[in-house]
């Protein structure tokens, strides 16, 4: 009867004890793979950024390229010397033609010299009356594919000749995809028919064809090597289908020359064969070496190119997993010492019913007894302090806190806090312990401890034990703190760090406002300090200051840097890089809501900004603060094609739109922090950069 009692009252503490330790590891776990998840979209905004700076500068190549072709091809001279050369000569017109080769090949060999397709372009010298084979050149052929003229040292071979002879066949541009010459050498080339002077009549037959080559590693491969890289350990790759394998085009990280590695379209597990198959998509999962990577891939408009951007993952997910893995650890063995503290706190209020109940606890008190010899291990296995006070007394404590004052346990029994640990860490110890005793609270604050002259900062959490005496029992937990305080300064450092690369593209892509990102978050930071903003405002705005224009990577280049008056249509382009700033940076949890200032950088006060049409109720002040900022450094800024505007009307142009555009606080603040900077006048003047 007694054993079915006892099993009646532990049965409900038991199984609220069970759910409770199911509870919080299951909240622990799911919190681990959130931190994951986020870490994973930031690397993957940030690798696609990088990305597509480097698919855009090869875009950029490859269009330049055809450019220089196109132009020879629609040459008005060539195309007219062109036409007479293909016509049978006979003894009138042999000198003439002669005049016409020497034209055409001085034509070739000048446009080759400035645009990189020649030897003279490759720093080459050979000896006057010597012959020396070109890798790089340009040629034109009639419509069996045999050389009119071409420039000096180059011969085309059999791949060159299909592809011109099948640009004179469709009338279209053709590319002459990378490949291995005889010479050993990878190029690639571009195709271009030419048409007759004569006729411009619909399904006229091109009367030859010109073509450029180029070797790859003059030009090309180094795109892939440019600036704004993450890290150490990030590759940029270029890669292809061939037949039923991926071809890798460029030079690989372990040193495999471009075109001698391939990869089975069917190999399990490769980010490259993810990239071909879905280009654009973010993945994690084995490359060619066989290391674990986090990739992005992009393609192109005009080759069968698929670039492929990625990063270790050991290295940039060692942080991540350092984090989540103490998480895990560390919150684990927390739901522990609860629940241990649960059971402490049950067995003191079970005492009060000792004397009903002595029989039955008699025949469990072996029990109980191996329970606490249980918990008491736990405690003294970690490394966290912990200990009960009561009236300013020590009750227990555990072997690290004995291990801290270099006493034993059973000796501090007794003993007051000030005695062991010193009168100003027990004074704020006893703050604490208060507080829960007054509020009946868990009360939980990091403090620095100061012990046996070593300094730490803890995680100290003061729970109160009830009792029905009302003793004033108090659990204390104290964990070491500095090395997560240490970690989380290195992630801050990495969040900067990523800011900074991400500046620094930005700037490179409109060089321009060179500089503009990293000015206005100085200006904006001087008003803030100015209002009196505190230090959560002001990181925000430093961050959005320098991340604002992320957007404009989207926009062309040329309207970035086109230095008339913008239409109508070009204006909304322009503005539409707000959205695309938003849309990149949407994936990044930050701190404040960097998110929320960048977006309304371009509102103003009367609702006449953009892009929502926002008006002075619905702004943060951080956002007016921006949008003041970057007025005052787009105007005073110079250009390359003009000067910046004096410190002084840039001054007054903000005064007469305040109340309108922008915060009247906001600009007088500017005023008076302006007087303090003449470091400032000088951005009006253009710098040897600008010129």
């Amino acid at each position: 009867m007694k054993s079915r009692m006892w099993r009646h009252q532990w049965a409900p503490a038991a199984l609220a004890l069970a759910l409770l330790l199911a509870a919080g590891v299951w909240a622990i776990v799911n919190y681990a793979a959130s931190e994951k998840e986020r870490d994973l979209r930031a690397w993957e905004t940030l690798l696609g950024v990088v990305a597509e700076t480097r698919a855009q500068s090869l875009n950029q190549w490859i269009d330049t390229q055809y450019a220089v072709v196109r132009e020879l091809a629609e040459n008005a001279s060539l195309r007219f010397y062109l036409s007479q050369l293909l016509v049978a000569p006979d003894a009138e017109t042999v000198d003439a033609q002669a005049a016409q080769f020497a034209y055409l090949r001085n034509l070739l060999e000048t446009t080759a010299e400035k645009s990189g397709f020649s030897l003279a372009s490759q720093k080459t010298k050979v000896q006057a009356n010597v012959a020396a084979a070109a890798d790089s050149g340009i040629v034109i052929v009639d419509a069996a594919g045999k050389t009119i003229v071409a420039t000096a040292g180059f011969q085309k071979d059999d791949a060159l000749k299909a592809t011109l002879l099948r640009a004179m066949e469709t009338g279209k541009p053709a590319l002459q995809d990378i490949y291995e010459n005889a010479g050993g050498e990878v190029v690639l080339g571009f195709a271009i028919p030419v048409f007759s002077v004569q006729s411009n009549e619909p399904g006229q037959r091109p009367i030859a064809a010109i073509a450029g080559v180029k070797r790859a590693r003059d030009e090309l491969f180094p795109l892939l090597l440019r600036k704004g890289s993450v890290t150490s350990a990030d590759e940029t790759l270029l890669i292809r289908r061939e037949g039923d394998a991926i071809a890798f085009l460029s030079p690989l990280a372990d040193g495999t020359a471009p075109l001698r590695k391939q990869v089975s379209l069917t190999a399990p597990n490769q980010v490259e064969v993810e990239a071909l198959n879905r280009p654009g998509n973010f993945a994690m999962n084995l490359d060619y070496a066989g290391r674990e990577v986090l990739t992005v891939s992009r393609s192109f408009r005009q080759t069968p190119w698929i670039l492929v951007q990625k990063i270790d993952a050991v290295e940039a997910l060692k942080e991540s997993r350092d984090h989540q893995r103490f998480l895990l650890i560390s919150l684990t063995f927390a739901v522990l010492v609860i629940a241990a503290g649960l059971i402490a706190a049950w067995r003191h209020g079970a005492s009060v019913k000792e004397r009903l109940v002595s029989d039955e606890l008699r025949s469990k008190s072996q029990q109980l007894a191996e329970q606490s010899a249980l918990l008491l291990s736990v405690m003294d296995g970690t490394p966290d302090l912990i200990f009960t006070v009561e009236h300013e007394r020590l009750k227990f404590c555990n072997k690290a806190f004995g291990s801290l004052v270099n006493e034993s346990p059973d000796e501090l029994r007794g003993k007051t806090l000030s005695s062991v640990i010193g009168p100003a860490v027990a004074h704020r110890i006893d703050e604490l312990v208060l507080e829960s005793l007054n509020s009946s609270q868990v009360v939980s604050r990091m403090v620095d401890l100061d012990i046996a002259s070593a300094v730490s900062q803890n995680y100290f959490s003061a729970v109160p034990i009830p009792s029905a005496e009302g003793s004033g029992l108090v659990l204390c937990l104290a964990r070491d703190m500095t090395l997560e305080q240490n970690a989380q300064k290195k992630r801050q450092a990495l969040m900067q760090q990523l800011v900074g690369v991400l500046t620094c593209i930005v700037d490179s892509h409109d060089p321009f406002c060179t500089e503009h990102s990293m000015r206005t978050a100085l200006v904006a930071g001087a008003i803030a300090r100015e209002l009196g903003l505190g230090d959560a405002s002001a990181e925000t705005l430093d961050m959005a200051a320098k991340l604002a224009n992320v957007g404009k990577m989207f926009l062309p280049r040329d309207l970035l840097t086109k230095p008339e008056m913008l239409t109508p249509e070009e204006q909304k382009t322009m503005q539409s890089h707000v959205q695309h700033s938003v849309a990149v940076l949407k994936a990044i949890e930050f701190e404040g809501p960097v998110i929320d200032v960048i977006a309304q950088k371009s509102e103003h006060l009367d609702g006449s900004g953009y892009p929502a049409g926002l008006k002075e109720s619905d702004l943060l002040i951080e956002s007016r603060i921006l949008a003041v900022a970057n007025a005052f450094v787009a105007m005073v800024s110079a250009r390359a094609y003009r000067a910046g505007v004096p410190l002084e009307q840039t001054l007054d142009k903000l005064l007469s739109e305040t109340g309108t555009k922008y915060d009247r606080h906001v600009v007088a603040a500017l005023f008076h922090v302006a007087e303090n900077r003449p470091e400032w006048i000088r951005w009006s003047s253009p710098s040897v950069d600008a010129l």
